[in-house]
């Protein structure tokens, strides 16, 4: 792919930088020194005789040497009566500066007043081509900003073709053209198009009105290895009242405004070209699903809307095809231009890098191909996206998965309070269809996200805001997510499994990614508020490494990390490692009873002595005194939680609520932590803290009873079983003798010591 995406002159010299073309290659200077060019040994003198030759004016004149060199016009070619196949005839006229020569063996050859020219006595002059690359103003192109060149630019390609293909080259200049509805420049095989960088402007006419493209491909046979580079498109959209981009028209499908547009192609370059501005559905457009072999390089893209809906959805570049390579690109819409899409890729074999995206709806759009067969092998990398609402979406094509994707080292910053969008997301999938399939092999590693933060509650916002999601009602297999950093992600930081909670998910692993104020939006959806979110069958899932943050003096999430069993089913799930920072109290970690956890929840902990004084403890716990002191034999090594509880005195901490809620509001939230155990004195009802935000207080399981009155709010402690007496009991006398009286008072001691021991009960 590398070898046909190069240019000859990059084969030739190696330098893979874009080489200065000068003038002086590209136009033969004037005199003598020009024409010693062109007849290598002969020696051209200036011979003030008269001969056959015609002076500029087209008239019988002065001629350079011996009757070999003759200076004139395109005009003065044509009106030559007997042209001298000897002769080098070098033409004057400003932008078609070059020699000619005679051809009596071709009668045929089409005037085309660049390359050939056809005399008045039939003769046919040829160009000596001292340059590989043909000039527009050859054919009669001004580049003055005024005159319509779109003829000459056309003719231009042509002649190019029926000479095999070359490269057409835009001397700096603007070049107006007027294509309209069906009518464009039509761009044709082993043809390249070349101008001198941001100087070599092409421009639509002012009031083109409705028009498909300016430059066009193909719709039967492919496009065939084409270069275009080193040029200005301008669309002068501000200039342009009469045309109407609306997509739900119906009288006429001519109104796309193309710049670039190929239905099949087959090696197509675009490389250090601007589009500024552009205003088309898409700036280029290589459409098939049999295409191979696409470029956009270098180039530069600024959108702005053009006369019509106003609201016409529009991507700047679109590929649809194998092999797409768009790289170190530009796009730029400033606000209020609604510009969609910078960059929207589908089938596969996709590298999408190092591109800056500022201002548009979305960074990247990449869909899976349509054949049985077909993998993404997609990879976007390095990429820079500012101002977005979403960053990067995958998605699958009707029932046709999403196969092999790896997205690293892209930062996303979205301004999703200034576009007001239905959906803003990081790194997610599309949701262009509703059909079942499945993801697979999936790297999401090393990305930055950065959302504005969303205050207040807005009934457009969806609840599947989230900054990387994996969510389509499909399978998903084979997924690293791993540090990554998410910042102010509405609802959730990483979200996993369909929103259906139907499909299957395994082999997944979510790992050392930093997450700061997941869940701020006030969604009335607490359940998807959350620093990662587990839902549907889930298999082999680990978890670990994160850290989750919540950065407001009052917690604004609600999940730190939520797996439960309302979401989903878990086999073989690990929760591990994780660190939750929280400014107060702590965020809820809602996990089903059949995931693994790490020491942190584990069952057993230790206390230096007993009774502890503080802690919570759940029932079932293990406890192990570790402190000195106490009787021997009588010290137990440790305790069972028989009933769970917190350790510990609340004292002056007040309640009200209300009966079905879960949250109290209370005076004083600073001796409180989620996961404590409290009792309301209010209804005598004991439940357990899984949220603090400020003054509110959210619980696992409904209030029954109400307080509309401060009521006190307590510990519940813990209740505790002993086990493993510590040392040994004194030694017992000999009995050896005793009466009947002393043996029975040694078998009282011995039972109080085996009650004291905790053998036997009392």
């Amino acid at each position: 792919m590398k070898e046909r995406f190069m240019t000859k002159e990059r084969k030739d010299n190696g330098d893979h930088k874009q080489q200065p073309i000068s003038r002086r290659k590209l136009l033969t200077s004037i005199g003598v020194a020009g024409a010693a060019a062109v007849l290598g040994a002969a020696a051209i003198t200036v011979n003030q005789r008269a001969n056959h030759g015609v002076t500029a004016d087209g008239k019988k004149g002065s001629a350079l040497g011996d009757g070999l060199g003759v200076v004139t016009t395109i005009e003065g070619l044509k009106a030559i009566p007997s042209p001298n196949p000897a002769h080098v005839y070098y033409v004057t006229d400003r932008g078609k500066e070059g020699h000619f020569r005679y051809d009596p063996d071709d009668l045929l050859s089409r005037d085309n007043t660049g390359t050939a020219v056809a005399a008045a006595s039939g003769a046919r002059f040829k160009r000596v081509m001292e340059t590989e690359y043909t000039s527009v103003t050859w054919f009669g192109a001004q580049g003055d900003g005024k005159s319509d060149d779109f003829a000459a630019i056309q003719s231009a390609i042509d002649a190019v073709s029926a000479a095999g293909g070359g490269t057409v080259f835009f001397p700096a200049g603007t070049y107006i053209v007027s294509p309209s509805l069906n009518k464009w420049i039509r761009l044709r095989n082993k043809v390249n198009v070349l101008g001198e960088g941001a100087s070599s402007v092409i421009k639509v006419r002012d009031n083109a009105g409705d028009y498909f493209a300016i430059f066009y491909g193909s719709t039967s046979e492919p496009l065939r290895d084409v270069r275009i580079s080193n040029l200005k498109f301008d669309q002068n959209p501000q200039n342009n009242a009469t045309c109407n981009i609306d997509l739900e028209r119906k009288d006429t499908s001519y109104y796309y405004q193309f710049c670039i547009i190929s239905y099949r192609y087959d090696n197509v370059v675009v490389d250090n070209v601007q589009f500024d501005p552009t205003c088309g559905v898409n700036s280029i457009s290589l459409n098939s699903d049999t295409g191979s072999m696409a470029a956009v390089t270098n180039c530069y893209f600024n959108f702005v809307m053009a006369k019509g809906s106003g609201t016409y959805d529009n991507s700047a570049v679109y590929l649809n095809g194998r092999n797409h390579l768009v790289a170190n690109n530009v796009f730029f819409a400033a606000p209020g231009q609604k510009a969609r899409g910078a960059i929207e890729t589908h089938l596969g074999q996709s590298v999408v890098a190092n591109n800056v995206v500022d201002g548009y709806y979305t960074g990247v759009n990449l869909q899976a191909g349509s054949g049985e067969g077909d993998r993404c092998d997609m990879t976007i990398t390095g990429n820079t996206i500012s101002n977005a609402n979403q960053g990067i979406q995958i998605g699958p094509y009707k029932t046709f998965p999403v196969q092999n994707v790896t997205i690293t080292g892209n930062s996303i910053s979205l301004a999703n309070t200034l576009h007001k969008r239905y959906l803003t997301t990081g790194i997610t999938n599309a949701g262009w269809t509703n059909d079942p399939t499945f993801f697979e092999n999936i790297t999401v590693t090393g990305n930055t996200i950065v959302f504005q933060e969303e205050p207040e509650y807005r009934s457009e916002m969806p609840s599947t805001a989230c900054g990387i999601g994996f969510t389509h009602n499909s399978d998903l297999h084979n997924v690293v997510i791993g540090g990554n950093t998410i910042v102010n992600p509405p609802m959730t930081g990483i979200h996993i499994g369909s929103l259906q909670k139907e499909r299957a998910v395994t082999n997944v692993q979510i790992v050392d990614n930093i997450i700061v104020n997941p869940g701020h939006y006030p969604s009335p959806s607490e359940s998807l508020r959350a620093g990662i979110l587990l839902r549907s069958d889930v298999t082999g899932v680990r978890i670990a490494g994160n850290l989750i943050s919540d950065r407001y003096d009052a917690a604004r999430g609600v999940h730190s990390i939520r797996a439960s069993d309302a979401d989903g089913t878990f086999a073989d799930v690990e929760v591990t490692g994780n660190l939750v920072q929280v400014k107060q109290g702590g965020l809820w970690m809602l996990l089903s009873s059949s995931i693994r956890t790490d020491e942190e929840q584990s069952r057993t902990k230790y206390i230096p002595r007993f009774p502890p004084a503080e802690g919570t403890f759940g029932k079932g716990d293990i406890v192990w005194v570790t402190g000195e002191g106490g009787e021997d034999g009588k010290l137990p090594a440790g305790y069972k939680v028989t009933a769970a509880g917190t350790a510990g005195k609340l004292s002056g901490v007040q309640a009200t609520f209300a009966a079905d809620t879960f949250v109290l509001s209370v005076n004083d939230a600073s001796s409180l932590r989620t996961g404590q155990w409290i009792r309301t004195a209010a209804g005598n009802q004991i439940r357990q803290i899984v949220r603090i935000s400020g003054q509110d207080v959210r619980v696992a399981e409904a209030l029954t009873a109400a307080a509309s009155e401060p009521s006190p709010v307590t510990f519940v402690a813990p209740q505790w079983k002993p086990f493993g007496r510590l040392g040994s009991l004194g030694a017992l006398g000999d009995t050896s003798g005793a009466t009947l009286s002393e043996l029975e008072g040694e078998v009282n001691r011995l039972k109080e010591a085996l009650r004291e021991y905790g053998i036997v009960s009392r």
